[in-house]
């Protein structure tokens, strides 16, 4: 039975980041999807749309279908279905629809790997001979050594986000993509590679597969983690990273327990405060440029490697790569501990350790803790994640994780 989309009204508009650079680049708030995408549009006098999303989102709710009935003849092209991590064959089928059909806005609904193809897709409009988009010409753009591409021309086609996952992609100007052959997750940007527009519609995201949902929430809270154990984290963004996790935590809770109540509105209240959250846990990167740690860098990998969905790799790599460095490091350990008495306070929890709060949050929302239980069991396959990670964006934080050996250990824990 198609799920049906429900109007609902206390939107707000603020800019997506509080920097001069995303001036003009707006966020909404308990938008309402169709209704925004026609104002924005009418705004910026575009008149011929390429849309984006996903075959279930389409089979199994009526939101992509309401979404082509407003828009009617203003769509020009359309794309359903992104794979996971946004494979780089992905992102230049979006590339070559907007230059075949003249495209002077993109619409994307959809999680993280929408996001990322999409805002990726822009730029290789600008970078790439249109008579030459092929996965050998993206990977020629990439810097081996550093795994990213940030000298590109910004992108000039419209953006909008309409997101349906907690990973928090949107809100960064940065985007990866796995390369087809070798499986690494490349990361390409530019100043001005940000979407437009976001809109925030917890209704739209109530659609969202629930482990979809709930795991990419835990990416969120890897993202809040990340960032307060992280070195360069000072007393001004780890505050602000208190609150992000406070909101989170609480966001998560509220939609399992809407859910098992079959409280819609506690649902909806939970996934509304769960977005909010999740752009807050982005912020220690965005604007204190404190870079995410060993986990994302395991995780990206071990993602587009052996095809793990995302928000599930911090599920698995987040809790042994906290119980691996407060072991091994008493700077660590005393910074995890400030942590968890946070964790335990908003939860109301007795947690005896960091990596002990995440493993059990993550049991208690009925998700995958473990490389077994989701079938990754080959030693070649844990080498070849180890391997990439050391060439990953985020690499391994100075002091903590440094070779080859570590991550493996760090792999070894998380097997079950």
């Amino acid at each position: 039975m198609s799920q049906t989309y429900i109007s609902h009204n206390g939107k707000r508009t603020v800019q997506q980041l509080p920097v001069p650079a995303r001036k003009g680049h707006n966020a909404i708030l308990k938008a309402n999807y169709i209704e925004d995408t026609i104002k924005a549009m009418g705004e910026w006098s575009c008149e011929r749309v390429v849309l984006v999303y996903p075959k279930a989102l389409d089979a199994n709710t009526n939101v992509v279908s309401k979404l082509k009935e407003k828009l009617g003849h203003f769509i020009v092209g359309k794309k359903a279905g992104v794979g996971a991590h946004s494979p780089y064959q992905d992102v230049l089928e979006i590339t070559n629809l907007l230059n075949e059909k003249k495209a002077d806005c993109l619409l994307s609904v959809g999680s993280s790997s929408y996001s990322d193809a999409c805002k990726i897709a822009r730029l290789m409009q600008m970078n790439l001979n249109p008579q030459d988009l092929t996965s050998e010409a993206m990977e020629a753009l990439v810097d081996q050594e550093k795994g990213t591409v940030d000298d590109l021309k910004d992108p000039t086609t419209r953006l909008i986000l309409v997101p349906t996952s907690l990973s928090a992609s949107e809100w960064n100007s940065e985007s990866s993509a796995t390369n087809p052959i070798t499986q690494k997750k490349q990361h390409f940007s530019s100043p001005n590679a940000a979407p437009d527009l976001i809109l925030l519609d917890p209704e739209v995201a109530s659609t969202s597969p629930r482990k979809l949902w709930l795991a990419s929430g835990m990416r969120a809270v890897d993202h809040c983690i990340e960032t307060m154990v992280n070195n360069q984290c000072k007393c001004d963004a780890f505050y602000h990273m208190e609150d992000a996790l406070t909101v989170l935590l609480k966001g998560l809770k509220d939609c399992r327990e809407g859910e098992n109540k079959n409280d819609q509105n506690e649902l909806i209240n939970g996934i509304h405060q769960c977005q909010i959250g999740s752009r807050n846990a982005m912020m220690g990167l965005l604007l204190w440029s404190i870079p995410m740690g060993t986990s994302h860098a395991i995780g990206h990998q071990l993602g587009s490697i052996c095809g793990v969905m995302h928000g599930v790799t911090s599920c698995i790599i987040l809790a042994p790569v906290l119980r691996y460095t407060s072991e091994r490091n008493d700077k660590q350990k005393e910074v995890q501990g400030k942590v968890l008495k946070i964790w335990n306070k908003i939860l109301k929890t007795d947690e005896k350790t960091l990596a002990d709060a995440v493993e059990n949050i993550v049991k208690m929302l009925d998700l995958p803790k473990t490389l077994k239980e989701i079938g990754i069991t080959k030693d070649d396959d844990i080498d070849r994640v180890a391997e990439s990670t050391l060439t990953d964006v985020f690499g391994a934080q100075e002091g903590l994780v440094g070779n080859k050996d570590q991550i493996l250990q760090i792999l070894n824990m998380a097997r079950g």
